[in-house]
């Protein structure tokens, strides 16, 4: 099966039109075995684009009932977390074996803005130092390296919870509504990655699987 998704921007609405009317015909007149097109002539909508930032606590003043309150408790500077060290040894196979990371783990995604979130918990924690020397941030660049020269990926470590979380930046063309692509928040990252295939590991229940 071969599905196609087209999308287009213009400053003006008018020519946004005119290809809406073209592609309709798409219904009719394209090869054998054409579904539809959902909803009719596509319509033409704005593309609103927003900046997120950090504002630093201080900065900001609240005002309730007419009355200035203090911040205090939860919060900070304003100031990023540090960045882990990213740069990874390729690691020595362990075994013969080669796994679909649908296997070995449960995989979530999301968006925030133009970032999406891929989030990798092991299955079993036997698994965790295997799939850590594996998975690096550039492994999953070079994954979803098809979603732009600018993409950025962050490896983070979630202590406890035999996990890691992904930052991908610049993978959503721009997020949401500002963003042209078929999966804009980044819902189907995480299924895509679940076909990453793990290399050079032993039988999976020698790690407790």
């Amino acid at each position: 099966a071969v599905v196609s998704t087209q999308s287009t921007g213009h400053k003006k609405k008018e020519p946004i039109m005119e290809w809406a009317k073209e592609i309709a015909g798409a219904s009719t007149g394209m090869a054998p075995g054409f579904t539809t097109l959902l909803g009719g002539i596509p319509k033409p909508s704005p593309v609103i684009k927003y900046i997120p930032f950090t504002l630093a606590k201080g900065d900001v003043t609240v005002t309730i009932n007419g009355e200035v309150v203090e911040l205090s408790g939860i919060g900070g500077d304003g100031a990023p977390p540090p960045v882990p060290e990213q740069d990874q040894a390729t690691p020595a196979a362990e075994g013969e074996h080669s796994y679909r990371l649908e296997e070995l783990a449960y995989l979530r995604s999301g968006d925030k803005g133009d970032m999406a979130n891929l989030g990798v918990i092991c299955r079993v924690p036997g698994l965790y130092a295997a799939l850590d020397a594996r998975l690096s941030a550039e492994v999953v660049r070079a994954h979803f390296s098809y979603l732009g020269p600018d993409l950025k990926v962050t490896k983070y470590h979630l202590p406890g919870t035999y996990a890691f979380n992904f930052v991908m930046e610049n993978a959503l063309g721009g997020g949401g509504i500002a963003s042209l692509k078929s999966d804009p928040q980044g819902k189907a990252i995480g299924q895509i990655f679940s076909d990453f295939v793990v290399e050079g590991l032993k039988e999976k229940t020698e790690y407790g699987l």
